[in-house]
């Protein structure tokens, strides 16, 4: 057997995409096998696995794997990529909103542009905004939001001297937010409609070049709290910019999707990937 794949980048966030619509991979996608591939410098390397299964209803269904092997309801930026990807191969059509499902609901999106796909989200769910709290004798303003999947948002006022690794690994999994946790946000306001963004994600443990669903989070924090006007632009780790805003439909996030190269690995080579860790 060969595994086909193509490695793509959402603004930052790359992930290894697997065509599964006749599920003929499903004798070989396991939570050891996704994991491993995800290796950096020992595999091909990425945030995370975007695997395309067939859809009675829709384009197609994505299910998305974090890097240690767990699927998630819901990636943004994955999303916009698998979107670019099935364009790419004729799958959906390069004009005109399409429709296809994810572990967190029905989506729509369309691509605006060579390389940039928009991408309309799940309705979000906003469990509380702008709560103070103390952590390692840091006061932080914490707002707590599902976009797809949970995030902590902590809006900055541009003063604090924080270390961002040590808090955001402890926010990740504080009490908080229940057992699985949630990925955290540090968001710097820049401009009347502009952010700085930072992202730790749960399932890759640490922080992350973009992140699209808190790309979405954090501009909805910016808009509800801050009163900010939409739409706002989002410069993520990576340098790259994010568009988050809102219509009719719902609220969307736009940006880089590309595919960075394809490849083939042969049934030896994915045997080992299964037991490379």
């Amino acid at each position: 057997m060969k595994l086909e794949f193509v490695k793509m980048s959402g603004a930052g966030n790359d992930f290894i995409v697997l065509d599964n619509r006749d599920s003929s991979l499903d004798p070989v996608i396991s939570t050891e096998l996704i994991r491993n591939l995800c290796v950096r410098g020992l595999s091909v390397g990425a945030d995370g696995i975007l695997e395309m299964i067939g859809d009675p209803e829709y384009a197609f269904h994505m299910k998305y794997y974090n890097n240690n092997g767990i699927s998630a309801g819901m990636c943004g930026n994955g999303a916009r990529c698998m979107v670019s990807y099935a364009a790419s191969k004729g799958i959906v059509p390069e004009s005109g909103v399409i429709h296809f499902r994810s572990d967190a609901g029905v989506h729509s999106a369309e691509i605006t542009s060579q390389d940039s796909v928009r991408l309309w989200m799940t309705d979000p769910e906003i469990h509380y905004l702008d709560r103070l709290i103390n952590l390692e004798s840091a006061d932080l303003h914490l707002s707590f939001l599902d976009t797809g999947v949970p995030h902590a948002v902590v809006i900055l006022d541009g003063s604090e001297d924080l270390s961002f690794p040590l808090l955001a690994s402890k926010l990740r999994k504080h009490t908080l937010f229940g057992e699985q946790g949630a990925n955290v946000d540090f968001v710097t306001i820049k401009g009347a409609s502009e952010l700085e963004l930072r992202t730790w994600e749960r399932g890759v443990e640490g922080e992350t070049l973009a992140c699209g669903t808190g790309a979405v989070a954090s501009a909805i924090c910016a808009n509800r709290i801050h009163e900010m006007n939409l739409p706002i632009d989002i410069t993520v780790r990576s340098g790259q910019k994010l568009r988050v805003g809102k219509n009719t439909i719902g609220w969307w996030l736009q940006g880089e999707a590309r595919a960075v190269y394809s490849g083939v690995l042969e049934y030896k080579i994915v045997q080992k990937m299964a037991t490379l860790l």
